[in-house]
């Protein structure tokens, strides 16, 4: 690869590709065709294709639980095609529609093992993947929030280890967030999408809507301690890596990251962009955090300095919890065997 922006990406964002299912032959032999950016979306569109094609071969064999897997990698990657990838936007939303069409596929072969699900919100509706553990009855529930070019695909990927532990998962698209990025734009009181999904839980009997945690990583983790601060029925919040406002992100943002900043509010350029983004602050609401939170940061982190989560954890006013780690990427995803056991030991403690 001699484009040091495709380079930059990979060295930032592989340890998270991995995390959510990019098989590590695929993602070196995806990259070897990656001449420069404007490859990146192409050529990873062409390996999400094989996987559904592989998938309908399993399913030619009666193969049900194959086709499965492949529709969900193959939704993975179509996801990782678009990935901050706005150059083309041609291209990336032809990419999110095939990111969910194929996950979508993938969820008549398995009822019952996921549901999607769709919620009333003001006047359109969100859409949420939702899992529950087996023999637990009304379990309590943690809802998985993207961050700015994450999606309820990715992030339900990782609910094993919630389901495993007796805890529901819901993983939602915001607004301006994956699916929901087709047809909305990024708002800053996130506050109102979480009390929309609460709303919904509370019409269920399968699940307990009065033992609610929110889990957010990057934006997610401005996103989620936003909702904890207003939204009184949170029970617990965890947020990795998040900004607490503008003025303490990196300066020196990633190109491709600027532009999905960008597109994902719905702004003309930059400037714009960072006029809108001046409303993504936790400077004047994190200290009406009472639920316990935790907070985590990345000494490592390239994007959000870790002393966003040590600004956050000073100001909440609850019962609290931070853990920085030295060696910790963006969102830590480089250490989650050392992250995921603090997450589970935090939600059993306070769920």
């Amino acid at each position: 690869m001699a484009d040091p922006l495709v380079e930059r990406v990979l060295d930032v964002w592989t340890p998270r590709f991995l995390r959510v299912g990019v098989e590590p032959t695929d993602l070196a032999a995806t990259a070897a065709r990656i001449e420069t950016w404007d490859d990146w979306c192409p050529q990873r569109l062409e390996t999400a294709a094989s996987h559904e094609k592989l998938a309908d071969e399993w399913l030619e064999l009666d193969d049900e639980l194959s086709a499965v897997d492949a529709l969900q990698r193959a939704s993975i990657y179509y996801h990782v095609a678009a990935f901050v990838y706005s150059r083309d936007l041609e291209l990336h939303d032809y990419g999110y529609r095939k990111m969910v069409e194929a996950y979508d596929r993938s969820l008549t072969l398995e009822p019952g093992r996921v549901e999607k699900v769709r919620f009333p919100f003001e006047e359109t509706e969100l859409v949420g993947l939702l899992s529950k553990p087996a023999g637990v009855e009304r379990p309590p529930v943690v809802i998985l929030v993207p961050g700015l070019d994450s999606s309820k695909e990715g992030r339900h990927a990782g609910r094993r280890a919630f389901l495993d532990r007796g805890i529901a998962v819901f993983s939602i698209d915001g607004p301006g967030q994956g699916e929901m990025s087709l047809t909305t734009k990024i708002r800053a009181d996130y506050e109102a999408p979480v009390a929309a999904a609460i709303d919904h839980l509370e019409t269920r009997s399968d699940v307990d809507p009065s033992r609610v945690a929110l889990i957010g990583s990057s934006l997610g983790g401005y996103y989620a301690p936003r909702a904890a601060a207003y939204e009184r029925r949170v029970a617990a919040c965890v947020a990795i890596s998040g900004p607490f406002t503008q003025s303490t992100r990196r300066q020196e943002m990633m190109p491709v990251t600027r532009d999905a900043y960008i597109h994902y509010l719905g702004a003309r350029d930059a400037d714009e962009a960072d006029e809108m983004a001046r409303a993504l602050t936790l400077e004047h609401c994190a200290d009406r955090i009472e639920c316990p939170l935790l907070a985590i940061g990345g000494r490592r982190d390239p994007l959000v300095h870790w002393e966003n989560s040590q600004l956050l954890y000073d100001a909440a006013r609850g019962p609290k919890q931070i853990h920085i780690f030295d060696e910790g990427n963006h969102s830590c995803q480089n250490i989650m065997y050392k992250v995921a056991p603090r997450q589970m030991q935090f939600l059993k403690k306070y769920l």
